[in-house]
């Protein structure tokens, strides 16, 4: 990147035609304010482990922010408590638009609406910034289960009320066992819950029958789809994903108005500046389109979906009214570092 120096002379002419020809990759020039945006290196704080989606999400966006303003973009993963350890970290910082955050559904939706006794208030403390993906759950059981549809599975369910099935999660108050919780409301039945500590423990479980199905996110449940382990019954989006094409959506299969799909983003604290929450969800939206990062994300098993920073803040306010609902009606309730 070429640099210049505000104490250095510097011929208008040139500027204006350096600014003209790379204005596309460096949108800060754009930025109102005394300081232009941004003018140091900024950072990603994931709230999750190195293998999570989370934080491949964040190191996609720290590649692409690095590279359209020519600022380092750095990556600092914080897991504990359940992600709020590094939530918390962000919540504090200054809201400047240096220090941002991954998460989506499972970070800013799901703790807020079922956990009681948070550390702090994670719905006004963030501002959202840009969706970066999103990705299916999909239906599983064993490949040697009997069930063979989504209505197969309703039907066994229904047949004995009084043996319920039971289903994985990937503990009390995830993204996993609210999607179940609504399926059994709309569906008009009841599951046993069975809840685990990690989506490889509950995957290998569902796989060997000791669970009867689980919802997963696609790209945890995709290595035992692909060794014909697991069997999908269906999809909970409400289109059919390019990863598994041949498979059904549950509204296909008569599950009324279904469509849930877990999304995740970028996040900054409460309070930035409106230009910057622009400038960022604009410049994130727009260049995950470019096929290089098409192709990463759909690689992961994605769903190359991108939000900008109004369409990304809609997100957010309808998925916190309807899971609120969803609680409400299933009587789901967690306290904070229990069950």
């Amino acid at each position: 990147m070429v640099e210049f120096n505000r104490e250095t002379d510097v011929d208008r002419r040139t500027l204006l035609k350096y600014a003209g020809s790379c204005i596309a990759v460096t949108p800060w020039m754009q930025a109102s304010g005394a300081e232009a945006y941004p003018s140091r290196p900024i950072r990603i704080v994931v709230s999750s482990g190195h293998t999570s989606p989370t934080d491949f999400a964040g190191r996609v966006v720290a590649e692409l922010l690095s590279k359209r303003f020519g600022q380092p973009t750095t990556v600092e993963n914080r897991p504990g408590a359940g992600g709020m350890v590094g939530l918390q970290h962000v919540a504090q910082s200054p809201a400047d638009g240096y220090t941002l955050a991954t998460g989506g559904l499972g970070n800013h939706v799901i703790p807020p609406v079922v956990i009681k006794n948070l550390p702090f208030d994670v719905i006004a403390s963030f501002v959202p910034i840009a969706q970066v993906a999103e990705f299916v759950n999909v239906l599983v059981v064993s490949t040697e289960s009997p069930l063979n549809s989504v209505q197969d599975l309703l039907r066994e369910a229904k047949a004995d009320p009084g043996k319920r099935l039971n289903y994985a999660s990937v503990g009390a108050g995830t993204s996993s066992h609210l999607t179940s919780e609504l399926f059994a409301l709309q569906a008009n039945t009841q599951f046993v819950h069975v809840p685990y500590r990690k989506a490889s423990e509950s995957m290998i479980d569902v796989a060997n029958g000791n669970v009867a199905f689980s919802f997963a996110n696609l790209p945890a449940a995709m290595p035992l789809l692909r060794s014909n382990k697991l069997k999908a019954l269906g999809v909970s989006s409400a289109y059919k994903s390019k990863h598994l094409p041949g498979v059904a959506t549950l509204q296909e299969q008569g599950v009324k108005d279904f469509d849930v799909s877990s999304w995740m983003g970028i996040y900054g604290p409460a309070g930035m500046p409106e230009d910057i929450v622009r400038l960022l969800g604009d410049t994130i939206s727009e260049g995950l389109k470019a096929d290089e990062y098409q192709k990463k994300l759909s690689e992961a098993g994605c769903e190359p979906n991108t939000l900008a920073s109004e369409a990304f803040l809609k997100r957010n306010r309808a998925e916190i009214a309807r899971w609120s609902e969803v609680v409400k009606k299933a009587g789901i309730s967690v306290n904070f570092g229990g069950s």
